[in-house]
């Protein structure tokens, strides 16, 4: 238990935490540009002779916000926008005014704002969306606030009013657990967002929202009282947590509001809530097998079943699976060939093996497995890019992975710097059988460098212990 803890939250460059976190300069960019917006919003709609205030709230006002993990996602962040009046306002706008008011000041600000793409049009029914350049959207949620007796209530197009108090929500939060915990905590909620972003490609709609991930997770880490006395790494964390969320929710699909026992959170549909739970039994699985694990690669060679790309590997450029009982490898690495080709035709300008030491961009790389004889038959073959570096960090492109049976090949097109890898995964019925880690360095040049110096990577050999 705890192998791989570094590989989570340790002092290395590589850790999933950091690759689902958002950068400092991404962080401020968002922060920059929802005060803009709350300032702008506030005098604009103040016209209206209300008193307007904001408050950040979700995955950001927690801490808990992660990357866009997929090109296609965007950030999501949510600035509330508060029109006070009290019992004594003799006539009230409708909630339907309130969204037309927004909307409108929404679509003025989109002409003068250069950072700002799109207001979506129309709006959602809890909410009108301002989507931005660098893959984010601000969310503007719209509520009347009661100062005198503290009650907020959630604006809807629809015409309704919706009993919402956002900020006792966060206040029970923040109030779960203290120091060190809540850090650890926050960072739980994190890795099961980068597993829910990761793991619905096929069934969007069975994944689970953020808040619904929050309380689940919150709820399930307080109980965790005493084993966090004793101290919990967050791999060990989160497999506990796992484990009583497994419990929970095949035991009882309601998830109740904190604070409010009303509201149930988990607003999915019957035939989505059929999608979600067999996705969280193989979580469970894998938390289960990853914690059986016997050493840092086999550990984090498990959890990737779970976090695919987003799974940091040990450095290293070869993982030899030793059978325990007779020490003997399982089978023979895969040796992989890499083809580089550029131009408009294709041209081969290079050809390497198990490394790509220096590439420019805009190429187009074939691997290929140069001894299919090693790998057995039925095997899957993995091809998993795992790109690092500021430029994929700036695009949300952290990688994405193929799965065949027999899938002897892959192709991927070079487009950002920096050193990154393509990892080919052998498994048979589930289980590991071989790793060959294929690093990757592309260069912003125009040609490739003929003898660049290799990579101080090392072999790595994990212990194979067959499933019971």
């Amino acid at each position: 238990m705890g192998h791989a803890s570094k590989l989570f939250n340790g002092n290395i460059d590589q850790t999933l935490i950091g690759r689902v976190t958002p950068t400092t300069g991404q962080r401020e960019f968002l922060q920059q540009q929802w005060n803009d917006l709350a300032d702008h919003m506030k005098q604009a709609l103040a016209k209206h002779g209300y008193t307007i205030s904001t408050w950040l709230q979700g995955s950001y006002k927690y801490a808990t916000l992660i990357k866009p993990v997929h090109f296609s996602e965007e950030y999501d962040v949510d600035v509330g926008l508060y029109f006070e009046w009290g019992d004594d306002q003799d006539a009230e706008p409708t909630p339907k005014q309130l969204r037309d008011w927004v909307q409108a000041e929404l679509v003025e600000y989109e002409k003068t704002c250069k950072e700002l793409k799109r207001v979506e049009v129309p709006p959602k029914e809890r909410c009108s969306r301002a989507s931005y350049i660098r893959q984010f959207h601000i969310d503007t949620p719209i509520y009347h606030l009661n100062k005198a007796s503290d009650v907020r209530r959630l604006a809807c197009l629809s015409g309704k009013w919706e009993h919402s108090d956002p900020k006792n929500l966060y206040k029970w939060f923040k109030e779960a657990v203290n120091g060190a915990d809540r850090d650890q905590l926050r960072r739980i909620v994190r890795y099961l967002k980068g597993w829910a972003a990761v793991s619905f490609d096929d069934a969007s709609d069975s994944r689970p929202s953020s808040i619904f991930l929050t309380v689940v997770a919150t709820e399930a880490y307080q109980e965790l009282w005493a084993e966090r006395f004793l101290g919990l790494t967050d791999d060990d964390a989160l497999s506990a947590v796992i484990e009583k969320m497994h419990v929970r929710l095949f035991g009882d699909r309601k998830v109740k509001n904190p604070v409010d026992k009303t509201e149930d959170i988990n607003r999915m549909s019957t035939e989505a809530w059929d999608g979600f739970l067999p996705r969280l039994a193989a979580l469970q699985d894998i938390a289960e097998r990853a914690n059986s694990a016997e050493d840092e690669a086999s550990t984090a060679l498990i959890w990737s079943e779970a976090f695919s790309f987003l799974m940091p590997l040990p450095e290293s450029d070869q993982v030899e699976i030793i059978d325990e009982i007779s020490g003997r490898a399982v089978m023979q690495l895969p040796e992989v060939e890499v083809k580089v080709f550029t131009g408009n035709p294709a041209r081969l300008i290079a050809t390497h093996r198990n490394e790509v030491p220096s590439v420019a961009k805009n190429c187009t790389l074939s691997f290929t497995i140069v001894n299919p004889h090693v790998v057995p038959g039925f095997a899957t073959v993995e091809w998993t890019v795992r790109n690092e570096g500021e430029e994929a960090d700036q695009r949300s492109d952290l990688g994405h992975r193929r799965i065949g049976i027999c899938l002897l090949s892959a192709e991927e097109r070079t487009a950002y710097g920096g050193r990154h890898f393509m990892d080919c995964i052998v498994r048979l019925h589930g289980q590991v059988y071989a790793v060959r880690r294929v690093p990757v360095v592309v260069r912003d040049v125009q040609h490739v460098a003929r003898n660049p110096p290799k990579p101080p990577y090392t072999k790595l050999r994990s212990h194979f212990r067959k499933r019971r």
